[in-house]
């Protein structure tokens, strides 16, 4: 699938959403440092549309453009991943994600599996009523909200206890910012593999997949380049072709994977599933230059009517 262009959300045609402060962790400075770099590279190849929040207009170096037919590469934050969504398909756009999408990738558990542990979706009000049950499947428990928050922990302590003759559901961590509706996950928890070399407590690797291939596959948490084991990369494939088979799930998103122990043995499983439109880029994430690979390989190996004379 060729892509025509990369949109990107933007408060205005003279502001972004990348500008570093002072206030910023430095998780947020790698995100937007990210962010900004695929944006400067993606204007550099002519392929670089904004969408401009204040006028709720496309443009392409200041003209309104469009976008009729023309298949996009949507990004943005989350906040603002569904307006943008919204008019790429108004315009006409062939957005490679669509607000629908959004649904079924932030809520994969209900449709994929990991193949060493379980994720089960439900309801934190569900989470409440069965917490007896999930003590005795689960050895430990790890808590994620479905849609992304701050909110993911290993929990050490969950049930009901009694206070002041009142019976109340608690949790340790405490869950303060989670509501009885929430859609939430709960998985046996695995424990990652430390990397001396390159002095990490985790491999894990972020793939974006476009149109059930890959396109780009990069080692999370680590700011140079490092090799993707053929293991990995052999896992990632199977799984791409996996996801495939599995009823009305999109074609494009990005899949985390990582090795771990699971119940002392040394695995390759799935991490999550996200949208393609907000994942953050890891440091061989090269969107761009991949696309623009894939372009002249098509062209390198696609006979011209005169080659057959």
């Amino acid at each position: 699938m060729d892509i025509d262009y990369f949109c990107f959300s933007v408060p205005s045609l003279d502001t972004d959403d990348y500008t570093i402060k002072e206030e910023d962790d430095e998780n947020l400075i790698w995100i937007k440092s990210k962010e900004k770099e695929l944006m400067n590279t993606a204007k550099e190849n002519g392929l670089l549309v904004v969408f401009d929040r204040s006028t709720k207009k496309f443009y392409i170096d200041y003209e309104e453009v469009d976008l009729k037919g023309k298949k996009i590469f949507p990004r943005s934050f989350i906040p603002y991943e569904k307006e943008l969504l919204s008019y790429l398909e108004q315009s006409g756009a062939e957005s490679i994600q669509t607000n629908q999408d959004l649904e079924e990738i932030i809520n994969w558990p209900q449709k994929i599996q990991p193949l060493h542990r379980r994720v089960i979706p439900m309801t934190y009000r569900e989470f409440q009523q069965n917490s007896g049950t999930y003590k005795t499947d689960f050895q430990k428990v790890f808590f994620k909200t479905a849609k992304k928050s701050h909110t993911h922990y290993v929990l050490k302590f969950f049930g009901y206890v009694e206070v002041c003759g009142n019976k109340l559901f608690a949790t340790k961590p405490p869950l303060w910012d989670i509501s009885l509706d929430d859609e939430i996950f709960i998985s046996d928890a695995f424990k990652s593999i430390d990397d001396p070399d390159n002095n990490m407590d985790c491999k894990e690797y972020r793939v974006f997949v476009l149109n059930d291939t890959l396109l780009s596959i990069s080692r999370s948490y680590i700011d140079y380049p490092t090799a993707v084991p053929d293991e990995v990369k052999t896992f990632v494939e199977e799984q791409i072709e996996r996801t495939a088979l599995v009823p009305d799930f999109p074609s494009s998103y990005v899949l985390d994977v990582g090795q771990m122990l699971v119940d002392g043995r040394e695995v390759i499983d799935i991490i999550e599933y996200n949208t393609l439109c907000a994942a953050g880029l890891e440091v061989g994430n090269l969107l761009v230059a991949e696309l623009l690979k894939r372009k002249q390989s098509v062209a390198r190996f696609t006979k011209r009517p005169t080659d057959y004379k």
